[in-house]
């Protein structure tokens, strides 16, 4: 039973020397304690009543929860004895608590105090909600949730089958990738309440991911793209949508990103599209340059957004690819199943838009790949792409290197447009580098 004066330093370094756990006692505020365990985590507890009759009460794993501040260790522990000393007794509090909690409600707190900051924060809630809590923000049950909803299980009695009930009902209708990200939502909501102490352990621990998904390496050919092309005109879907498709090919960029893009983002008269830190997934402000054929795209599309916005008497919003009711942007996952919902199956072989299956994501990979083709340098194409691993794979391109590889990009994408419009009225030769230069 070590006492030690604990400061940040030594939280840090704290450690299993023998056992399977050892426990470090504060000498500045009584009864909090420090628990390192031999698999490296740590937590925090407060040790109080008789020495016959100890009651420990976790208040949550460090370095989730600080030593100091506020809302750290040594305040939580002072308050902690303080009830106790006026004749409350936490555990039972804290056992009480987690009888009246839900997983829909661990799942609210989770999205309003968490996954809310995070760039991914609507498809996690969205996922949270469908498949886990059956709620939606307002405590309403969902009509279209899955049928391994367990929002009604009590904190206290919840345990891991229940998760595998809700993941393995996505994983049984086939939506194998769906079911993973779950698992990864699930696993990062359960430890986030496990560091706070709304759960007294990690239920997702050891537990594997449900599906193994082979990575896609989908291409289409110049006949699927001028196929696909063509028949986008006719696809079920709104005018926004094939927009939204086709600048995901024309920039090799996300679809989630495309289908966010904002005013604010775009400067059409100088050609570029910047995407902020908020809103790339490698959170580093990426710009895009844009052809004369992503810009021509863009027009059309701000264009209609300002006629519909007239004609409903309603401000232009500053989303150029609005969803329903131009209150939010439309997301990447309608994108998707705008796509999906195209797919006929006829005598057991599947096609979208008259060939092989195809995701938004894979035009990106499909850009990239007919880049490279044309003799573009795959070191730029990793700059248009903005994989981190190209443009900042070292310490000199990360700290000292400053060139934006703006002309490369931009002669990049601009070659690639010049060859999308060959493909598309069936010039489907291959155009040399020649007189533009190296890419």
């Amino acid at each position: 039973m070590p006492q030690v004066e604990l400061s940040d330093k030594f939280c840090q370094s704290a450690k299993v020397n023998s056992g399977r756990k050892v426990d470090y006692f504060d000498t500045i505020v009584k009864g909090l304690v420090l628990r390192a365990s031999a698999a490296g985590a740590k937590s925090w507890y407060v040790v109080y009543g008789p020495p016959a009759k100890r009651s420990w009460l976790k208040l949550g794993s460090y370095p989730e929860i600080p030593l100091g501040g506020e809302k750290g260790a040594r305040q939580r522990a002072r308050d902690t004895r303080a009830k106790v000393g006026d004749g409350g007794d936490p555990i039972a509090d804290k056992k009480a608590t987690a009888a009246s909690q839900s997983v829909a409600d661990m799942v609210d707190n989770y999205l309003k105090r968490h996954a809310s900051t995070k760039r991914s924060g609507d498809e996690i809630a969205r996922r949270l909600r469908k498949n886990v809590s059956g709620r939606d923000a307002g405590g309403k049950r969902i009509e279209e949730r899955s049928a391994g909803c367990i929002g009604d299980v009590k904190l206290g009695e919840l345990h891991r089958r229940d998760i595998t009930k809700a993941i393995d009902a996505v994983k049984d209708r086939g939506a194998h990738t769906e079911a993973n990200r779950l698992f990864e939502d699930v696993r990062a909501m359960v430890r986030w309440a496990r560091a706070r102490g709304d759960l007294d352990e990690n239920l997702t621990e050891g537990m594997k991911k449900p599906s193994v998904v082979v990575e896609r390496d989908r291409v289409l050919s110049a006949n699927e793209i001028r196929t696909m092309w063509s028949a986008l005109n006719d696809a079920d879907m709104r005018e926004s949508t094939r927009r939204v498709i086709r600048i995901c090919l024309v920039t090799a960029q996300r679809v989630g990103e495309v289908a966010g893009m904002t005013l604010e983002e775009i400067d059409l008269d100088a050609g570029v599209w910047t995407i902020p830190v908020a809103r790339s997934k490698n959170k580093r402000e990426h710009v895009v340059p844009l052809s004369d054929m992503a810009i021509n795209i863009v027009r059309e599309q701000l264009a209609e957004v300002r006629v519909l916005s007239e004609r409903k008497s309603r401000e232009v919003p500053n989303f150029v690819f609005p969803g329903p009711g131009a209150r939010a942007a439309v997301t990447g996952a309608a994108i998707a199943k705008a796509i999906k919902r195209e797919e006929v199956i006829k005598r057991t072989v599947a096609t979208i838009m008259g060939i092989a299956p195809w995701t938004a994501h894979d035009l990106r990979r499909t850009a990239a790949t007919h880049m490279e083709e044309l003799g573009i340098s795959p070191f730029t194409i990793g700059h248009v792409l903005n994989h981190v691993s190209a443009t900042k794979a070292s310490i000199t391109s990360r700290v000292y290197a400053r060139y934006d590889y703006m002309r490369e990009k931009r002669d990049a994408l601009v070659l690639w447009a010049d060859r999308l419009a060959g493909i598309n009225v069936g010039a489907a030769a291959i155009v040399p580098l020649g007189s533009r230069g190296a890419a």
